[in-house]
């Protein structure tokens, strides 16, 4: 099994473990803000917005914080349906699931939704597949990319990107120093 797996699974069974808890998830989210601000800017998310957020694991902390911090209604989808299950679950406890709505959904799948902006998690891959398809006939979508540090890279699976950004917001995370915005 190689490292990005690893990974993937290791954040995976431990946001399981934190998404009966609302405190907590208020917790894992906290250091997500200043992303999450800079992303909004860097995209020009606004409340007239749809976003997709795909890779929201059980924790769909950055849909949340899109939703929170913009007033944009936001999609967050993933490829396991347990985690798409265990986000809408938690959302309704929360009282979101009007402002974000969780699905089982593959960002290699066609999406028969509107939405005009999007957020790709860290660990979505493959990265550029997956950004090809969000954009593929969607003109005046804009995408954010959060990529892996240096070290990382392999990790994450990621194998850089095709096409050239349009823009860029640095950030002071452990596991990912940039975000890169990508226009259709």
């Amino acid at each position: 099994m190689n490292k990005s797996r690893i990974i993937q699974r290791f954040t995976c069974a431990f946001e399981k473990r934190l998404q009966s808890s609302r405190c907590l998830f208020e917790l894992y989210m906290l250091p997500y803000g200043r992303v999450v601000r800079r992303e909004i800017a860097l995209a020009g998310i606004t409340e007239e917005d749809v976003v997709l957020n795909v890779g929201c694991g059980s924790l769909p902390f950055t849909a949340v914080l899109i939703a929170r911090l913009s007033g944009a209604r936001v999609i967050a989808v993933d490829r396991d349906p347990a985690a798409a299950e265990g986000a809408e679950g938690l959302l309704g406890r929360m009282g979101m699931d009007g402002l974000v709505q969780a699905l089982h959904c593959d960002g290699l799948d066609e999406l028969p939704f509107h939405y005009d902006k999007a957020v790709l998690a860290l660990h979505v891959e493959p990265k550029g597949e997956v950004l090809e398809n969000i954009l593929r006939g969607r003109p005046g979508v804009r995408a954010v990319v959060r990529v892996p540090r240096g070290g990382l890279k392999e990790s994450y699976g990621f194998k850089g990107m095709a096409m050239p950004a349009a823009g860029r917001a640095g950030h002071l995370m452990p596991t990912f120093d940039r975000s890169l915005l990508y226009s259709a």
